[in-house]
């Protein structure tokens, strides 16, 4: 079971050497919101270090023949690397274009049949405006890594029965680094600590690798032409 805000802060304050706090948040005590602080920094860097698996969250933009806007989740935080936009509509990834690519599309007025996709001003923008029922699909990282007491998820520990959704020990070993470095201890002994912890942690959110064997060597690539090829 996850242990809470308060739990981490704690254990943490042993391992640091502090009287053990028996509130965290609402503590107007220098300690407390010393700990507080480093806990909030610790969480935030373990969540932007990997794109974690229970982070990851499904957007859909459904097309009606003329919006090429769609704001950006509010929680969003990032899109994997190598991720794609999926197009129901063409069974294949749309095309990603930097912005300047964008302008360049725009004013040369190019007609563009499969689509193209970018993110600029706070929102998605495809062109052309996706089809009436067109579905367009991805992943994105989520920064809500934490969640209340009810289970819903936010983007930082607010109070003392917050619970982190990744790896708490992680978390706990950060906070003591952080702590440190705010204190401005000598805290490498203890980054290296939280570095391994995080390391580790990141190895089993990939999971299992799968390993292909062939007498004349490996061969990589993406999933083949949908469609049947007519002579």
């Amino acid at each position: 079971m996850a242990r809470t805000a308060l739990q981490i802060a704690q254990d943490a304050a042993v391992k640091l050497g502090l009287d053990t706090p028996s509130m965290l948040f609402s503590s107007t005590d220098r300690t407390e919101i010393e700990l507080r602080r480093a806990l909030i920094e610790a969480a935030d860097k373990i969540a932007h270090s990997h794109d974690w698996q229970d982070l990851l969250t499904v957007e859909t933009h459904t097309g009606d023949g003329t919006t090429t806007e769609y704001a950006v989740p509010d929680d969003f935080l990032r899109m994997p690397k190598d991720s794609n936009v999926w197009s129901t509509r063409w069974q294949a990834p749309l095309t990603k274009v930097s912005p300047e690519e964008w302008l360049n599309l725009d004013v040369r007025a190019f007609d563009v049949v499969c689509g193209v996709w970018s993110i600029f001003g706070g929102n998605f923008v495809h062109k052309p405006a996706l089809a009436s029922g067109e579905n367009a699909r991805f992943w994105y990282v989520s920064s809500e890594a934490v969640k209340n007491s009810s289970g819903t998820a936010k983007a930082a520990f607010t109070a003392d029965d917050d619970t982190f959704r990744l790896d708490d020990r992680t978390l706990e070993l950060m906070l003591v680094a952080q702590w440190r470095k705010q204190k401005s201890l000598d805290y490498s002994e203890e980054m290296m600590d939280a570095e391994v912890a995080l390391a580790r942690a990141i190895d089993r959110d990939k999971g299992a690798r799968i390993l292909t064997q062939s007498s004349r060597g490996s061969v990589h690539g993406k999933m083949s032409y949908p469609w049947s090829i007519v002579p």
